[in-house]
């Protein structure tokens, strides 16, 4: 019989865990799902037919170590409830996927789409986390991966058993949806940074230069954040940069990809999690036949510059920014088209999990 999985999550908005857990529910899985109550991009927070159980409200980007001890006295909560039940725990993060070593005897799986660590300074402290990490890993009954840089990282060899790398591709649920792309001319573009604001560094001075010395072009900003009212700010000092809220993943994201040009990644690299992680932005544009603009050595300007599917860039300078705007051309735009027409839908939509989902049934 199969075990009832439990799904724990650190932010119950996450598009990426509810398309898991949407894949589980397919399968025919028994499931329950826990989360934390972030208070950004909750119109994203539903499964129909399944009620997500609030943990708690665990406030964006402060107090990781008293965040810990929260979602620790919340945790243990649960594995009293299911301590006499056949479960796994579905972990989506590192803090939860510890939690659940120290407390609970139960297996569980442990997916990373995020290194937390990756944005510490102190090379000694990231170290001692990357040693733990590893062994989270290894004593997992599976742990999914979201980039092979993360991997590659973790276990250079990438030669550990229970690994899945499973590339956070675009929901099943848009094979519906049509994919044409408007022929893009260079004279007006509407470029547009699509999910949790972050970056200001990079994305907001992007916004800002676009703000101010192209008027003829556009900035989109879709989506939510505690960064949200510095978008805002943006929105209000410049009439072509434009704050269109919050959205719903994946229904809405027809209608937003149809009228932008240009999607805009270029995340800040200073710290080693956006080096080598592969954010889901990159099989957005490419199911929506959109050019990507990303950083600079990175794992994501790599698959880039392989797919031949966008832009590579150092947007924390001025000068790069204004050097690329001024070399785009209406050819090099659709040529970029061209190249994304020839890729198979395979290779970027979601297969709803299958290897992870027949690992788990098959333990």
């Amino acid at each position: 019989m199969k075990p009832k999985v439990v799904f724990l999550l650190p932010t119950i908005s996450q598009p990426r865990c509810i398309k898991r857990i949407r894949g589980f529910i397919n399968a025919g899985f028994e499931i329950e799902i826990y989360g934390f109550d972030r208070g950004v991009y909750n119109v994203n927070s539903k499964i129909d037919g399944h009620v997500i159980n609030i943990l708690g409200f665990a406030e964006s980007g402060k107090g990781y170590i008293k965040k810990y001890i929260y979602a620790q006295k919340a945790l243990k909560k649960i594995f009293n409830k299911f301590l006499h039940e056949n479960v796994i725990y579905y972990a989506f993060a590192f803090d939860i996927a510890l939690i659940c070593k120290m407390h609970s005897k139960k297996k569980n799986v442990y997916e990373i789409s995020d290194l937390v660590y990756g944005y510490f300074n102190n090379k000694f402290l990231r170290e001692i986390f990357t040693q733990v990490d590893r062994r989270l890993v290894k004593f997992s009954l599976l742990t999914i991966m979201t980039s092979a840089g993360f991997y590659k990282y973790l276990f250079p060899k990438m030669d550990q058993p229970n690994v899945i790398v499973q590339p956070n591709r675009v929901s099943n649920l848009l094979y519906k949806n049509e994919r044409g792309a408007r022929h893009i001319n260079s004279d007006k573009i509407v470029f547009s940074f699509i999910g949790a604001f972050r970056y200001p560094n990079t994305v907001f001075r992007f916004a800002k230069i676009i703000g101010e010395h192209y008027p003829r072009h556009e900035f989109h900003f879709y989506g939510d954040s505690h960064l949200t009212e510095q978008v805002k700010v943006l929105s209000k000092n410049y009439s072509n940069v434009f704050y269109f809220g919050p959205f719903k993943s994946p229904e809405d994201l027809n209608g937003i990809y149809e009228k932008i040009d240009i999607v805009v990644a270029c995340y800040d690299t200073i710290t080693l999690n956006e080096r080598i992680a592969e954010p889901n932005k990159l099989y957005e544009s490419l199911f929506f036949k959109k050019p990507i603009i990303v950083s600079n050595n990175t794992f994501l300007s790599e698959q880039v510059k392989q797919l031949g599917c966008g832009f590579i860039i150092d947007a924390s300078l001025n000068k790069n920014i204004f050097d690329f705007i001024e070399s785009i051309n209406t050819d090099s735009l659709n040529d970029i088209l061209s190249n994304v027409n020839k890729l198979p839908l395979i290779d970027i939509i979601d297969d709803d999990g299958k290897k992870i989902i027949d690992f788990i049934a098959n333990a």
